[in-house]
């Protein structure tokens, strides 16, 4: 009866252990969530065409890979009018690494509930963008951001990778290095305006 005894708590050990174990490696496990490079269009005639690639909003986070994430409000406003706008590259939005604010696991949900508004109304046209260098973003910021947007009602909003000169500047903001854009090699282009529509009065 004894040995009986054993064998059993020994058993229930065993099992107490792998259970465990199992949710320490549960715990250990991050979403994964994946920036889709080019957006899937319904060329059917169902639906209309999808709206051009929201590269900038008043709200800007990017969501970097060392657990920070950078918050700017650089935005070129149009009057929401595309006539003479390039919207198939990034507009240069003269971002500077001042304008960039860091955001910790401490404020961040607070600076998000603080910043955004309610877009349910047609005419709040007040968008945002979630960016990330890479295309795989494990930064669990990105999931509070959007469960803040969801709870404020907030909808115009898209997930993109960071622009390049995002990126660049970034980069010389956590490098604390000097940024002059008139030094930077630019490898793509710029959108924004491209030729401005005549004036009606002349």
């Amino acid at each position: 009866m004894k040995k009986n005894l054993i064998y059993f708590a020994l058993v229930a050990l065993l099992f107490a252990c792998d259970n465990a174990f199992e949710d320490r490696a549960f715990e250990k496990q991050s979403v994964v969530y994946h920036v889709i490079k080019a957006p899937l269009i319904d060329t059917s005639n169902s639906t209309p065409p999808s709206p051009p690639l929201l590269y900038y909003g008043q709200h800007n986070f990017i969501v970097y890979p060392n657990g920070k994430t950078y918050y700017h409000n650089k935005f070129n406003n149009y009057g929401w009018c595309g006539t003479g706008i390039d919207t198939s590259n990034p507009d240069f939005v003269s971002l500077q690494p001042s304008d960039l604010m860091e955001l910790t696991d401490d404020n961040l949900v607070q600076f998000v509930k603080s910043v955004v508004q309610d877009t349910s109304s047609y005419h709040r046209k007040i968008a945002a963008t979630i960016s990330s260098p890479v295309d795989s973003i494990t930064n669990k910021h990105f999931n509070e951001i959007i469960n803040v947007f969801s709870q404020k009602n907030f909808n115009i909003y898209s997930v993109r990778k960071t622009t390049e000169e995002e990126q660049v500047v970034l980069s010389h903001k956590i490098e604390n290095k000097e940024y002059d854009p008139d030094q930077i090699n630019w490898k793509g282009e710029f959108g924004g305006i491209k030729f401005l529509p005549p004036n009606s009065k002349e």
